[in-house]
């Protein structure tokens, strides 16, 4: 059975890269963030100063460059710049790179704790899973964040098994990468040092050793910012662009059409009118871009496979009830992961939007994988597999306008199963 995942999951980590590298230059210049985070890439490229300042002009007409979030991610892109060039390509290959590794990468968190039949569902759900796909091909940093939480979360369980140091410095290393790529990594920490304390208090230890979590990520957090202080910024600027960067994610004024929270849809911002629309049940996605070819038209629109989501709900509703029952700690970590990544920000001062929800999709394609794996077990095996079989169908149904694929404009409303997804 081994043997067998392992080719499994490299032709279909092969075949998902092959699909996401796909017309990955169309459209042929920004879209959506790209305006803020391909532009400031392109600045680190060319080591100009200008990005890390909040107040610096915008670079080109409609762009800004972002000062809000770490560099890490960006500073990647950058150096894909200076090998492929400040085109499409070059902005946008880390994140399918990256966005394909996750497929793996989730498998190998399945392997860890539920074994090969678990792992290849988990994979499969992952790999057919349309906001996965369409945040791996947009430059922006939130395949990265997702990456590398994943991996720190893998070492962490390895960590719980084998209480071996240097799995534990593993985790913290990813752990910073993730800081280092968005704020959100502070979850994915605060997750972690959770579950591993959680693990030594059931011993009745502590265990000092933990505070690597806090200590490692804050030393490469702040070794992200290396290119500014090697431009010579001081440690002034550094506090002040942080107090910037805190004022920002605080506003109350934000507004978006597809601003939401959640829990609801605030076009309007937090102070205006809600409605239901909650990330669990991908009922308000994003429209990154519209693109004319001729007489058809390209629609990529940041949208989660409906199926994936609308089962996943059932998937991690019976690993709540498999904890409850049985003190699984394996259970504990995957119910960290995917609720740490959204619950929090129902307590959010500013707008969202559906694509913060992807970093739980990992974990609840690993709940769903060892539940498809216990109906495997069973006279039911067929479930499982004609199940999966539909999130496949579902992937492909709605591919044409997750990947900007031209199809007949009017045909659109064939896709909007949901009157929020208008």
């Amino acid at each position: 059975m081994k043997r067998i995942s392992i080719i499994f999951i490299v032709f279909l980590t092969v075949f998902s890269l092959g699909l996401r590298l796909y017309r990955i230059t169309e459209p042929n210049h920004y879209y959506f963030d790209e305006v803020y985070h391909a532009v400031t890439a392109e600045a680190y490229a060319q080591n100009n100063p200008a990005p890390y300042d909040p107040f610096s002009p915008a670079p080109k007409a409609g762009t800004a460059y972002d000062w809000l979030h770490p560099p890490l991610a960006k500073l990647i892109q950058a150096a894909s710049i200076k090998i492929i060039g400040d085109k499409p390509l070059g902005w946008r290959l880390p994140s399918v790179i990256v966005g394909t590794a996750i497929i793996p990468v989730t498998f190998l968190l399945a392997y860890i704790l539920f074994g090969p039949i678990a792992a290849i569902f988990a994979a499969t759900t992952i790999a057919f899973e349309n906001l996965t796909f369409v945040m791996s091909r947009i430059t922006m940093n939130d395949a990265f964040i997702d990456l590398f939480s994943l991996c720190g979360f893998i070492f962490a369980a390895l960590y719980a098994k084998e209480k071996r140091l240097n799995l534990l410095i593993l985790t913290s290393l990813f752990l910073g990468l993730a800081v280092a790529s968005k704020w959100t990594g502070l979850y994915a920490i605060g997750a972690v040092g959770l579950y591993l304390g959680y693990l030594d208090l059931k011993e009745r230890k502590i265990n000092i050793k933990l505070g690597l979590l806090i200590i490692i990520p804050a030393i490469m957090y702040i070794g992200s910012y290396g290119q500014f202080w090697i431009q010579g910024h001081s440690i002034q600027q550094f506090i002040d662009l942080h107090k910037q960067i805190w004022w920002y994610q605080n506003r109350h004024d934000l507004k978006h059409s597809y601003g939401t929270t959640p829990i609801f849809c605030v076009p309007q911002g937090l102070d205006g009118p809600r409605t239901f629309c909650p990330w669990i049940l991908d009922a308000r996605g994003v429209y990154f871009s519209y693109e004319q070819y001729g007489p058809k038209a390209g629609f990529i629109y940041a949208l989660g496979n409906p199926l994936v989501l609308w089962v996943g709900i059932i998937g991690i509703s019976y690993i709540i009830g498999k904890y409850i029952e049985e003190r699984n700690d394996k259970f504990l970590l995957i119910l960290l992961g995917y609720f740490v990544f959204w619950l929090p920000w129902i307590f959010t001062p500013r707008i969202l939007f559906f694509y913060h929800y992807l970093p739980s999709i990992p974990f609840l394609a690993v709940g769903l994988g060892y539940c498809f794996k216990e109906i495997y077990k069973t006279k039911l095996m067929v479930v499982s597999l004609f199940i999966i079989g539909l999130f496949i169908l579902s992937f492909l149904y709605f591919y044409p306008i997750t990947s900007g694929l031209p199809i007949d404009p009017t045909s659109i409303g064939n896709y909007m199963w949901l009157s929020t997804w208008r």
